[in-house]
């Protein structure tokens, strides 16, 4: 076994001091170091293949680095590209992120925030599940840093969260439609009390009564573990329903399944049905119609996150919530010239 080599066996073969090597590959006091020596040093360091202690380097200074992410559904492209974001984030700053996937499940993502305390991660970036407010208790009480991206507990006021506005993209979603010509939008969403899917369908209520002047909105919520089963009897139902002339998939998730049955069934979009989705999808590029959708500011979410746990870690108390703004791409599927109706 190659034997692992240590500061002090440049310092020998150099002969300089252990701490000049230390200072020199720490980057410490470049102004008072001989540019020569540093060079040699790192050049030394470079041959023999030296790697830093990180274990021993975390114990002395109290940190590992290193940064936990909890999301709430690895299969949700959403998360997925959140992870990324954050990670490469993360990496700016120097910490290593290790991250969990709690799949809308409080045992499992109760399970991960343990893991991550024994770990003794520097802090956790949580996408929390429904029924999560006694975890994030407990958080508090430990006094271990994190900050919420995605999710609302309103319960709990003195949370730091990244969050977007859920109410105010769903109202922009239907004053899309309505200068569009649509005047019976449908919603499909999931059967859910997280507070950010509940502000999704208020906002596309109130708007649908206030610009459109319906009094009776249709919202259809569906249980995500049934999505792929019921799916193409609730989309086959709002294209035949006369009273429907456009849709609102809230999630990617449901609007990929919603998209697959519209495709195989091929109803012309957005001649028979107008189409919107929530979240940016490169699989809708496989569709014939392009897609206008919600998108969320993946980068602002994750950089902000990361820079608001780091503070955190450095011993901010201040609480901070704070909210982002969504825009709508424009794709064909929402685009209709004709009987346009101004938005009151």
């Amino acid at each position: 076994m190659r034997k692992k080599i240590a500061m002090k066996d440049i310092a020998k073969q150099l002969g300089v001091s252990t701490a000049l090597v230390s200072y020199v590959l720490n980057d410490k006091f470049p102004d008072r170091i001989n540019p020569n020596t540093a060079k040699r040093i790192k050049e030394l360091a470079e041959e023999l293949q030296y790697q830093p202690n990180h274990i021993a380097k975390s114990l002395k200074n109290s940190q590992t680095l290193t940064i936990g992410l909890i999301i709430a559904d690895i299969s949700n492209l959403f998360y997925s590209s959140i992870a990324r974001v954050i990670e490469d984030a993360a990496k700016k700053y120097h910490y290593n992120m290790i991250f969990g996937s709690a799949d809308e499940n409080l045992d499992k993502f109760e399970e991960l925030v343990q893991v991550f305390v024994n770990r003794q991660v520097d802090g956790i970036i949580l996408a929390a599940p429904e029924g999560a407010e006694s975890m994030l208790g407990y958080l508090q009480k430990q006094n271990i840093p994190f900050v919420l991206i995605d999710r609302d507990f309103p319960d709990m006021n003195d949370l730091n969260s990244i969050v977007i506005d859920n109410y105010k993209a769903s109202y922009s979603v239907v004053e899309h439609l309505c200068r569009q010509g649509f005047r019976h939008p449908a919603m499909v969403t999931l059967a859910s009390n997280l507070h950010h899917l509940q502000e999704r369908s208020r906002g596309f209520s109130v708007a649908s009564r206030e610009l459109l002047g319906i009094k009776k909105e249709r919202i259809i919520e569906m249980e995500e573990d049934t999505l792929a089963d019921q799916m193409e009897q609730v989309v086959l139902k709002l294209v035949e329903d006369e009273k429907t002339d456009s849709v609102y998939f809230s999630t990617n998730k449901i609007a990929l399944e919603g998209l697959v049955v519209l495709a195989r069934h091929k109803v012309k979009v957005p001649d028979s049905i107008g189409v919107i989705c929530f979240d940016e999808a490169y699989a809708y590029n496989i569709f014939s119609t392009s897609i206008t959708y919600v998108k969320q500011p993946l980068g602002g979410i994750g950089e902000k996150a990361v820079q608001q746990l780091l503070a955190r870690m450095k011993g901010n108390a201040t609480t901070q919530r704070i909210v982002l703004d969504t825009e709508i791409i424009e794709g064909n599927s929402s685009l209709r010239s004709v009987n346009k109706i101004h938005v009151k």
